[in-house]
């Protein structure tokens, strides 16, 4: 995968780019930019600063995970759930160009404004009916979604940085250099503490841009975006094969290996069960104190977040060599049904979108066949919308109704409840799928 690693011709080029944009002074420069490099504060490493006799914390609560449009999958759990209803049909009301391909989920302002930034090196705010506001550029790639926090928008890129803009004009108000890309989706805590992945770490940094504390993995990456638990409790998934639980102080309570890399993000159930997918193409499913409840095999790589159905099932979507998104019981693991995606059979094509399910349960997600989907619970098409190349973002739901998602083909789009004479019902004499079950 090309957001692991980067060739030596790329970094070449990225640095013959940099030394030209020096040498004619067309670098951005915003003057009262705070860069940040760590100072003092403590890292802390796998399997050394670890607790020791930690107390079980099975039964906690959980709380509820408040479907932010605003952070992403929803919040903190990483659930993908929204507190709306999606379009019943579809069709575009706009779309905004990017340039390049967004990998990255869109994050909405209150006034229901996006924010993504994308493979062409910006980050780019758009007005809710898919005016331009401002970009910025960000000086290399974007693979993460950003975080909004009142008039504060946070992200990552791969230029080793992660920034604090402003939200109405895009000004940085500090970046911290990060060892590594910043490739995770930021997770906020209630105490408004900022967590984010980059290289081997996970930062702890509070909200004016003083780094508290970082981890230091077993590996070279974290790609992923923790989740954090209502105890303040971090799940951060490495691909060192490795699930880490760090305590609010920074230190480890436990690590779990699973069989193969792991570039999705952990998800906290209902219970306060940990799910995740992983290379070694299952998913697992942990208790509190990191304990294998169970594993199902699914034939192919799990890369995309899994999402919790409303009756608390866990929505899993796959990679070749048969791509699919299926449900899970959360208590067993037992496959409940099965949506096959007929795109390929290669084991690194898939579906990468984190599927998001809506207020009724209903299920969007993107696939690299160029086309939007919508499912039911129960697995049933609702409806597809053809795009202009394959979707690996994962969509978002605005209050109204509409679904925004990136595209491989460098736009934005917004996708609204269709009118009587543009809806149509797939027939089902054309070959769409609908749920099988096992």
């Amino acid at each position: 995968m090309d957001r692991r690693r980067l060739t030596i011709a790329g970094m070449w080029i990225a640095a013959i780019v940099a030394i030209v944009a020096i040498y004619l002074n067309l670098e951005p420069r915003v003057e009262d930019v705070r860069t940040r490099e760590g100072g003092d504060a403590r890292t802390y490493v796998a399997g050394e600063d670890v607790i020791e006799g930690a107390p079980s914390r099975i039964g906690l609560p959980v709380g509820e995970d408040p479907g932010d449009v605003g952070r992403y999958r929803g919040g903190p759990r990483h659930t993908g759930r929204s507190r709306f209803r999606g379009p019943a049909s579809a069709a575009r009301a706009w779309s905004y160009e990017v340039g390049d391909r967004i990998s990255a989920q869109p994050v909405l302002g209150p006034d229901g404004a996006v924010f993504v930034g994308g493979h062409d090196q910006r980050f780019h705010a758009i007005g809710p009916d898919g005016a331009p506001r401002w970009t910025v550029p960000m000086h290399q790639k974007v693979w993460s979604a950003a975080a909004v926090v009142g008039d504060t928008v946070f992200v990552g890129s791969d230029a080793d940085a992660f920034f604090a803009l402003d939200a109405e004009t895009g000004q940085t108000r500090w970046r911290i250099h990060a060892e590594g890309d910043a490739d995770g989706a930021p997770t906020i805590g209630a105490d408004g503490t900022i967590y984010f992945t980059a290289g081997p770490h996970v930062y702890a940094v509070g909200a004016d841009g003083e780094l508290r504390w970082r981890f230091q993995g077993r590996g070279p990456f974290l790609l992923s975006s923790p989740a954090l638990d209502s105890d303040g409790t971090l799940y951060a998934a490495s691909i060192d094969d490795h699930v880490y639980a760090i305590a609010a102080d920074g230190r480890m309570r436990w690590e779990y290996e699973a069989g193969h890399d792991i570039s999705s993000s952990p998800v906290i159930g209902d219970e306060g069960r940990i799910f995740f997918g992983s290379d070694d193409q299952h998913v697992h499913a942990l208790d509190r104190d990191g304990h294998l409840l169970w594993r199902t095999h699914l034939d192919g790589y799990i890369r995309a977040p899994v999402a919790l159905g409303r009756n608390g099932d866990v929505i899993a979507a796959t990679y070749g060599p048969s791509p699919r998104v299926l449900s899970l019981d959360a208590e067993s693991g037992e496959l409940r049904w099965y949506f096959p995606v007929n795109v390929t059979e290669s084991p690194e094509i898939g579906v990468a979108s984190g599927p998001l399910v809506d207020v009724d349960g209903s299920i969007y997600f993107g696939a690299p066949d160029d086309f939007l989907y919508s499912i039911s619970g129960d697995g049933d098409l609702r409806w597809i919308h053809q795009l202009g190349g394959d979707i690996d973002s994962a969509p978002v739901l605005r209050e109204d109704g509409t679904l925004i998602v990136g595209c491989d083909d460098g736009f934005v789009y917004a996708i609204v409840e269709a009118s009587a004479e543009d809806a149509g019902t797939p027939d089902p004499d054309a070959g769409l799928p609908d749920a099988e079950t096992p």
